[in-house]
């Protein structure tokens, strides 16, 4: 690289020796393909999961990145409703959800999770959110124990009926018309919340639930009725709209590529993982880029111009399929020497995306690609050189997806990432 630099001054097009690859010859642009890249898998202790739309439930394993389990926990609120006959009679209590949309994993394997309640109130860190790694103390014993074969694409309720010992005092205050059953605050110190705490052992698959569905239900019938009753009624107690609700979700390497990652300080090279880097959403995992040199382009050689830059990279053939799809683009961020995002990468038109590019060839493997001509102007303008790219999941979707993305290097290299530098070299000076 620097024998590039301190050659920019040559006369001749023709004698510029780094690689032959000459964009256009006579207007004096030429393509750097040959600067050092390094790349490796950086995880977050801490990855922000409440608030958001979707509820995650299961968990994955695979190679790469190990296990995650996820359990979401949430808040209900009271019901409002007017208790006019005495003669009603408690039939069952059941949590209703309706799937989201997705999934991970197989679905055709028998699925489970266990309902419990939460022996503390959820209460949002000082910074106002929740994590991934958030912890709250449950009660031992299940409220209820759902075993289902999972249909994600489907519309219609999902019910789990629970303990009929509960649902009946639940029911029983309802009657008597306590107040704690319909005053938000006494009802949230009389019943915390539920958490869906799936089995450590639930790696197959993992479905979501959209978070605004769940509520739970009380039906009952009247003692004596004149007709028969087309619709069951119920009394309702929802997801408290305004109230706390989050994603925990843990992770085990073990068995993974990324096994010993907590004893490197959560950074692994990608040589120290058979030349692979990762991607995984709610285990806070990014694939970090780093361009030593970027800076060197500045200064060297009045003649030079940047011009632009973009990278490259390929998932592994084998790692993502119809049940671990690729998503359609990932974001793209600026971080410190310590792994501190300090911006999402952007340009005068707003953020930049790593987009996903699927060649017409069918033998040609999908790619994701991405302009960086941004980063490069920053560091040559600031003269930095310790800041580096971390390639992971779209904010929005970072505390509601587990999908693994794996990246490796293509034909006989070792790069992982392929990246072209653009220059132009003015040949009249």
């Amino acid at each position: 690289m620097i024998a590039f630099l301190f050659s920019c001054n040559l006369s001749k097009i023709e004698e510029f020796e780094l690689g032959q690859d000459f964009v256009d010859s006579s207007s004096g642009v030429v393509l750097i393909d040959t600067m050092n890249i390094y790349t490796s898998t950086v995880r977050f202790d801490s990855v922000i999961t409440s608030g958001l739309s979707s509820l995650l439930v299961g968990g994955y394993m695979n190679g790469a990145t190990g296990t995650v389990t996820c359990s979401p926990h949430f808040e209900m609120t009271s019901g409002s409703f007017t208790i006019i006959d005495d003669d009603l009679v408690y039939d069952s209590l059941v949590i209703k959800m309706k799937y989201d949309g997705y999934f991970i994993g197989d679905t055709t394997k028998l699925f489970s999770f266990n309902v419990k309640q939460l022996a503390e109130n959820l209460e949002l860190n000082d910074d106002g959110y929740l994590y991934n790694s958030s912890s709250f103390q449950l009660y031992d014993k299940n409220l209820g124990e759902a075993r289902f074969y999972p249909k994600p694409r489907s519309t219609i309720d999902f019910n789990v009926r629970l303990s009929d010992s509960f649902g009946k005092e639940f029911f029983n205050n309802i009657i008597n018309k306590i107040d704690t059953m319909q005053t938000s605050s006494y009802f949230k110190e009389y019943f915390k919340g539920i958490a869906l705490v799936s089995n450590e052992n639930q790696n197959a698959a993992a479905i979501g639930f959209a978070h605004d569905s769940i509520a739970l239900r009380v039906y009952y019938h009247e003692e004596v009725t004149a007709a028969p009753v087309k619709e069951k009624t119920y009394f309702s107690f929802p997801v408290d709209a305004s109230g706390i609700w989050f994603n925990q979700i843990i992770h085990n390497t073990t068995g993974g590529l990324l096994e010993t990652i907590s004893q490197h300080k959560n950074e692994l090279q990608s040589t120290q993982t058979m030349d692979q880097t990762m991607i995984q959403a709610g285990n806070g995992i990014y694939t970090k880029i780093a361009i030593p040199g970027a800076d060197y382009l500045k200064g060297y050689g009045k003649n030079v111009v940047f011009i632009g830059s973009t990278i490259q990279l390929t998932p592994l053939k084998d790692s993502y399929s119809d049940l671990n799809s690729l998503p359609d683009s990932l974001s793209v961020y600026v971080a410190d020497r310590q792994n501190r995002i300090t911006s999402q990468l952007s340009s005068t038109t707003g953020y930049i995306y790593a987009n996903k590019i699927v060649p017409a060839a069918f033998d040609k493997l999908p790619y994701y690609e991405v302009d960086i001509s941004s980063f490069f102007t920053t560091e040559i303008a600031t003269g930095l050189s310790d800041n580096s790219l971390l390639i992971g999941s779209v904010a929005s979707k970072a505390g509601t997806t587990i999908n693994p993305i794996v990246f490796a290097r293509t034909g006989s290299g070792k790069e992982i990432v392929k990246m072209h530098v653009y220059c132009y070299l003015d040949k009249s000076k």
